[in-house]
């Protein structure tokens, strides 16, 4: 019988109850005064920055009663004052209107389907003081204005934004600061030259704005074309995830410091494959495994001793909610799930390499997108132009093709076997990865009726009549998650 998600919430954290564990550390955030605690549970301090990831953490679950889901966005409404300021810190009270703390707050405010609060003058006032943070001449967003700039800052403003634009009365005010955000996050995603928290953080808010029909035609070229590589780059050549906590901190005056931590990056990447892709297993195995049940929370990277803090516990819970609404849908039950997590280390680096001649570039491309968009890591050549410089392409190859892939696609034609790359020294890896396993390893997909040396005729293929290009890449996708299992 099919788990509800409670129950795979429940059994992920191996407690009686994971709605209990809501309400724990929801009523733990919840301080006197309207206040929302600062950090570690029991300082007894309060922190807008804090408050906004308990309105967009904890207090967005199902579990948590309607009533006191409620009671947490009045809470942060009450922040805002009619200036558009933020309650600040009770150590620092001057020191709470960030763009930082107020997006998240917004945001939070933002989610009450009764947006009574969206058209208060309030929540106007913190929306204009927000936007005229932002840089205008590239479209970054500073902490304040003439304080330290960061990506990461960038991120709740387009989630805020993302909302904005889908419904109420800021749709118009929105749409410059998004477009300037938008080219932003584009210029981080592209100069990034490894896989890191600013491009996770960048490439899932640019997913945002992919959906809403906000990028031009060369932006999702070059999103695509970023996020590939960025899906491919999370995990190493020896299966090891390629992203490491992140700490910001300013030396001005008001002093600020912020961390990001991997086990949280789950909700930004947990559509780039499902939850059994590689990179997946490992951020939601570090979510899971470092729940403190003593504490009924987390401590966040930290690996000293003490409370739980009020703003891992609340993003975590989210994690962990959206991990199992994935298992649940998926039907991988938690047992299977924690086997996937123990053999993550076996798996190759790429999940598919492409070949093919010059001429069927474009069909091999258009395979390449879906693979990628499914959250698969692929080779394409174009994607690893910098990697491939230099290099002997007959040895490097070789390796890609036969001890770092799990699967390779050949599109197949006349321009293929007369390819004196695809048809020549990709092949040869291909035929003999093929000698050496006798699990399938080559994915045909045939554009023309041509004889291909080397190819056994009794090996399964698909072929254009049959397919297009998209359906034969959905084909790959289901063939590589059915071999996670």
């Amino acid at each position: 019988m099919p788990q509800t998600v409670h129950e795979v919430a429940s059994e992920l954290l191996d407690v009686g109850s994971f709605s209990d564990v809501c309400l724990s550390v929801l009523n733990r955030c919840l301080l006197a005064d309207g206040r929302f605690e600062a950090g570690r549970f029991e300082r007894g301090q309060h922190s807008s920055a804090s408050a906004g990831a308990v309105l967009n953490g904890v207090a967005c679950l199902p579990f948590v009663p309607a009533e006191l889901r409620m009671q947490a966005r009045v809470r942060g409404y009450a922040l805002l004052s009619n200036e558009g300021t933020l309650r600040g810190h009770d150590e620092h009270p001057g020191d709470g209107t960030t763009s930082w703390s107020l997006a998240q707050v917004l945001l939070g405010v933002a989610r009450d389907p009764d947006d009574r609060y969206v058209r208060s003058t309030n929540f106007a006032c913190g929306l204009a003081r927000l936007l005229a943070l932002q840089d205008r001449s590239n479209g970054s967003w500073p902490l304040r204005a003439d304080d330290v700039v960061d990506p990461s800052f960038a991120f709740y403003p387009t989630l805020l934004f993302e909302r904005l634009t889908r419904h109420g009365p800021y749709v118009e005010t929105v749409r410059e600061p998004l477009r300037l955000t938008t080219e932003y996050l584009l210029q981080i995603a592209s100069s990034s030259e490894q896989a890191n928290v600013d491009a996770i953080l960048a490439l899932s808010a640019l997913d945002k704005i992919f959906a809403l029909g906000k990028l031009s035609e060369e932006q999702v070229s070059q999103y695509t074309t970023c996020k590939a590589r960025l899906v491919t780059d999370l995990v190493d050549e020896f299966g090891n995830l390629q992203v490491s906590d992140k700490l910001l901190q300013n030396d001005l005056q008001p002093r600020w410091h912020s961390l990001t931590w991997t086990a949280l990056l789950y909700a930004c990447t947990r559509r780039w494959g499902g939850v059994q892709s590689s990179h997946n297993l490992q951020i939601s195995a570090r979510l899971v495994s470092s729940f403190d049940r003593s504490e009924m929370g987390w401590r966040g990277p930290s690996r000293s001793q003490g409370p739980a803090a009020s703003w891992a516990s609340s993003l975590a819970l989210l994690n962990v909610y959206l991990l199992a609404q994935d298992l649940s849908v998926s039907g991988l039950g938690v047992l299977e799930y924690q086997n996937l997590i123990k053999s993550e280390q076996a798996r190759k680096r790429f999940d598919v390499v492409i070949s093919f001649g010059g001429p069927d570039r474009a069909v091999a491309q258009e395979i390449r997108d879906h693979l990628v968009g499914a959250g698969l890591r692929v080779f394409f050549d174009t994607d690893f132009r910098s990697d491939l410089l230099g290099e002997d392409l007959a040895i490097l190859l070789q390796d890609i093709y036969f001890q770092r892939s799990r699967f390779a696609v050949a599109v197949l034609s006349k321009a293929f076997v007369n390819s004196d790359w695809a048809g020549n020294w990709e092949w040869r890896a291909v035929l003999a990865r093929m000698n050496k396993q006798r699990q399938g390893y080559l994915l045909p997909y045939f554009l023309e009726r041509v004889e291909v040396p080397g190819l056994n005729p009794t090996i399964g293929y698909l072929s254009a009549d049959q397919l297009s290009p998209r359906e034969f890449a959905e084909a790959v996708v289901r063939k590589v998650r059915s071999c996670q299992r």
